[in-house]
């Protein structure tokens, strides 16, 4: 016989039992606890009786105490579902396996129960205990079935939350959720260790609040001694010493992932019987090395798109300081713009002026009066930045006295100079602010070049000096130049990010290469865009390259990024130059060096820098592919600007190129540029200031070869 727990199936049953029992009505009466006797099933008899009073009360307490079958006729009025009032009541326990379970209550009109009917009933009633036992032992069957299932769902959900959650937080709150769902756990918590190697709980679920205060170093302690044996543990009863005196029983497993534990997971309960097993300890041990995993790759995946952030923010500030034509406007847009894609709450820049500083621009302040504020008075950390030029962390209460440059909206600082680093003159402050979350030492390295990216905005809306301005012009254009290749270089770590995106959805097991490339990749943009930028900007053009120094480490660039055999020689006394002299000289180095690096499949390369007594000749030579240098006369309709801009920097200062190349036989290129120009020559266009409107367009002129030669470059014609 199969079962069943639906109404349908005890609506026949109970009909048939009545027969059997020969009554009009019949029905099982449990004793709940706080609710007297109630009905579970009937026939022919309301939902609305009640047995907790009069004679039914009296025969249900004898039946289940004495455990005796019986019947009464006198007092007894029962209304029956079909109409008719019942005048007896007979009443036998109903007992499985020594265990009473209830009582059978049994209803006759207008009759009494013969003797064999009673006996019958005591039948009937054991036939009903045996159906309760097995209805119980389905329902039980059901329940465990359920369990099981939602289980199952709660661990395909965690197994979900692992692959495609890139927040490290995120990741860590919603898995914490899911494995107390999973282990039926009263408590869940996830312990992260530092880089001074203490642990403290990340995230947790069913935790007081004196535990999330919890600290361990590794080693100490239960969850100590589980992150540095990288050992699981289950723990039974009470723990000495542990942060739940409530916990019966709990699980404490390492966080560990290529070699490295980050932490532990600690899972208990409060019931009273046993829960976990080994088999138990094993599967947690298991979630946590797949939840490790996860939150490195979360944690490289955040670190290449903060890298990315970075990259763009320069990117857009030296747009701002390079062609920018309103200084103010600039400021206030660069300004909100750190706020927005770095996460300040709030940004202040703060001009340098005697014995004081002006708020140029700013986001979080609200108004500022006025917008000046001393700087002889003992503010330590406004001495730090302005005197020592270096960055300061500094963090005010709510309710404490805070300095006028501590915005209202923000508790945590972080400050740092503005210029400095090539000039020693700082131009001002950068102050960024966030209400709760502190400042880390890799944000206070990336705060100082962004106030080397601020000082070119600065200097160009203070500077009156026209020489001054002839060599921003210049510096300008140069990182216009540069911008316009890493512009693509950016592109490309954005597309590889993308990549990595499809990758996890496709393919997990390839996300980690690719995702390990771009962040090598942005890392290596980003670097580069910090090194050229701040060279561009020093402020003094005489004197500040060094052209030996400067030769030198181009070619070490080039040995250590393409690992060719670049030898450099330096003959003749060395000579001064003229500035744009010698920033043509490296020009032309430059490019013929990356010439080699990216095109002439070379194993070995050589850099000459000879001083002769009118000229200084730089020539670059290699033993790679070669070309014909008949070739030379059309490269530019062809689209070759390389080296075509490397001749236009030698004729434009005077001087000459000469390139001789073979297939095969590798390639010589020689410069020969003259100490100063002739008396019948002009200064370079390139040189000269944008105001001086006589040469304005002859400079676009220039400006349209010298991108035109640099695109080239970059697409490697």
């Amino acid at each position: 016989m199969t079962l069943r727990l639906d109404a349908d199936f005890w609506s026949a049953r109970m009909a048939y039992l009545a027969k059997v029992a020969r009554a009009d009505a019949i029905a099982v009466v449990l004793q709940m606890k706080g609710a007297g006797y109630v009905t579970y099933v009937a026939h022919n008899l309301p939902a609305e009786t009640k047995w907790s009073d009069g004679v039914a009360a009296v025969m249900l307490a004898r039946a289940m105490t004495e455990r005796v079958t019986d019947q009464a006729t006198s007092g007894v009025t029962i209304a029956l579902a079909d109409g008719r009032l019942a005048d007896t009541l007979a009443v036998s326990p109903v007992i499985w396996k020594d265990q009473l379970v209830g009582g059978l209550a049994a209803m006759l009109v207008g009759r009494v129960f013969s003797p064999e009917d009673v006996a019958g009933l005591s039948r009937v009633a054991e036939l009903v205990g045996l159906e309760l036992a097995e209805a119980n032992a389905l329902w039980r069957a059901q329940r465990q079935q359920q369990d099981a299932e939602a289980k199952l769902k709660a661990s395909r959900d965690l197994q979900a939350i692992i692959r495609r959650e890139r927040d490290p937080d995120q990741l860590l709150e919603q898995t914490t959720a899911q494995l107390a769902e999973v282990f039926s756990a009263d408590g869940v918590s996830i312990m992260l260790a530092n880089a001074q190697g203490e642990l403290s709980v990340r995230s947790s679920r069913g935790l007081s609040d004196a535990a999330k205060l919890d600290r361990k170093m590794i080693g100490e302690g239960i969850s100590g001694g589980v992150a540095q044996s990288g050992k699981p543990v289950l723990l039974s009863g009470h723990v000495q010493g542990g942060t739940d005196p409530t916990a019966s029983e709990s699980m404490i497993v390492p966080l560990r992932a290529n070699g490295r534990t980050l932490g532990v997971v600690n899972v208990k309960h409060r019931a009273a019987q046993e829960r976990y097993g080994q088999a138990h300890v094993d599967s947690l041990a298991q979630v946590a090395s797949d939840i490790a995993a996860a939150l490195l790759t979360a944690e490289e995946f955040q670190r290449a798109e903060e890298d990315r952030r970075q990259a763009l923010v320069l990117y857009e500030l030296s747009r701002f300081a390079t062609l920018g034509i309103d200084p103010q406007s600039d400021l206030e847009s660069a300004v909100a713009m750190l706020a927005d894609n770095l996460r300040h709450d709030a940004v202040g820049v703060w001009q340098a002026e005697e014995h004081h500083l002006h708020l140029r621009a700013s986001t979080g302040y609200g108004d500022v009066i006025p917008s000046d504020l001393s700087t002889s008075g003992t503010d330590t950390v406004l001495a730090q930045v302005l005197r020592e030029r270096r960055t300061a962390t500094a963090e005010y209460g709510m309710s404490e006295d805070r300095p006028d440059w501590a915005a209202p909206s923000s508790t945590r600082f972080l400050l740092a100079p503005i210029g400095g680093m090539h000039t020693g003159v700082v131009l001002g402050v950068l102050v960024l602010g966030r209400a709760t979350t502190p400042y880390t030492p890799a944000e206070a390295d990336f705060a100082a070049t962004l106030g080397e990216y601020l000082s070119g905005m600065l200097q160009k809306s203070q500077s009156s000096d026209l020489m001054q301005r002839t060599a921003s012009t210049e510096r300008r254009r140069i990182a216009q130049e540069l911008h316009d290749g890493l512009a693509q270089e950016l592109t490309g770590v954005v597309l590889a990010l993308e990549g990595c995106q499809r990758a996890l959805d496709r393919d997990p097991s390839v996300l980690g290469p690719q995702l390990a490339k771009a962040a090598r990749d942005a890392r290596a943009t980003l670097s580069d865009v910090r090194q050229y930028m701040a060279a561009l900007r020093q402020t003094e053009e005489a004197g500040g390259l060094n052209l030996p120094v400067t030769v030198a480490r181009l070619v070490d660039d080039l040995r250590r990024q393409s690992g060719l055999h670049v030898d450099f020689e330096e003959t003749g006394p060395e000579r001064e130059l003229e500035p744009f002299v010698e920033r043509a000289v490296i020009r032309i180095v430059g490019e013929g060096l990356r010439n080699v690096g990216q095109h002439a499949g070379a194993s070995n390369a050589k850099v000459v820098l000879r001083y002769d007594q009118d000229q200084v000749v730089a020539t670059i030579e290699d033993d790679g592919k070669g070309f014909d240098s008949n070739e030379m006369s059309t490269a530019e309709e062809r689209g070759h600007y390389g080296i075509v801009g490397m001749r236009e920097r030698a004729e434009g200062v005077g001087g000459q190129l000469v390139v001789r190349s073979e297939p095969g036989r590798g390639t010589i290129v020689r410069a020969s540029i003259p100490y100063r120009a002739g008396a019948d020559e002009a200064t370079p266009a390139w040189a000269d200031t944008v105001e001086d409107t006589e040469q304005h367009g002859a400079i676009e002129d220039i400006e349209r070869s010298e991108k035109a030669s640099f695109l080239g470059r970059l697409f490697g014609r």
